[in-house]
């Protein structure tokens, strides 16, 4: 789960320098050594303990600061690993999202979405467990905090990817086999198709469900949300 140094050193997912920005200064340089340090020392605790037996002083003896330092770049343990994962996230949404139009042309929907989820489900599958604690935060965490303000952003954007995937498949798409229905909604889709894999990732985290099985189970409930699971029948005729 070690992130990129580069990707270790931006503060609630900011980018560190734009192309023409000025060289920053010793303050700032100095400020991003500490997040970066922070950043690592949470990833790599989280990934070798597990979440729940990590403690802020652990995380800040590993990153050399005081604990007063930690909490001036994430104000508790829960926005830490908010932190560490929206990392995660962020480079497994980026290596996919740019692909999303192009594998609705190639791919049929259900496989085209799992194209574009299997690097969360992969970066899910090395920590189930932190993974389930990462979606209880995004659901109830701090509202004010930073790193879930950044976590639901990541949330609106995957699901605007899905969104513009699906709608790919217009409803005067030439060709293909799949299309969209008239009057179906893409972003509500969307959303519902986001909601199995929150909820399926939670499940992988309580020890509902073995992991590896993830892909194929969130695959059916991917393909029953896009087709449906009833259908039209023919009215009995009525008379004698």
């Amino acid at each position: 789960m070690r992130a990129p140094d580069e990707d270790r050193t931006s503060v609630a997912g900011a980018a560190i320098d734009a192309p023409d920005a000025p060289a920053p200064g010793r303050r700032e340089r100095n400020k991003r050594d500490k997040q970066g340090r922070i950043l690592a020392a949470a990833e790599d605790l989280f990934a070798e303990r597990g979440y729940a037996l990590v403690t802020t002083q652990d995380i800040a003896d590993r990153a050399d600061v005081a604990a007063g330092t930690l909490f001036r770049y994430a104000a508790s343990k829960p926005e830490l690993l908010l932190m560490v994962f929206n990392a995660e996230w962020r480079r497994a949404l980026s290596a996919t999202r740019h692909d999303a139009p192009a594998s609705a042309a190639r791919l049929a929907p259900t496989d085209a979405i799992m194209a574009l989820l299997r690097p969360l489900l992969t970066s899910a599958a090395l920590n189930p467990e932190n993974t389930a604690y990462y979606q209880r935060e995004i659901l109830w965490g701090e509202p004010t905090g930073a790193y879930r303000v950044e976590a639901l952003e990541l949330v609106d954007g995957l699901e605007a990817s899905i969104a513009t995937l699906l709608s790919g498949y217009g409803t005067e798409t030439p060709g293909g086999s799949e299309r969209l229905r008239p009057g179906v909604d893409a972003a509500l889709a969307a959303r519902s198709i986001f909601s199995l894999l929150h909820l399926a990732l939670i499940r992988c985290g309580l020890g509902r469900e073995p992991m590896e099985s993830l892909p194929d189970s969130l695959r059916a409930e991917i393909d029953l949300v896009l087709h449906g699971i009833v259908e039209s029948v023919p009215a009995r005729p009525v008379g004698p």
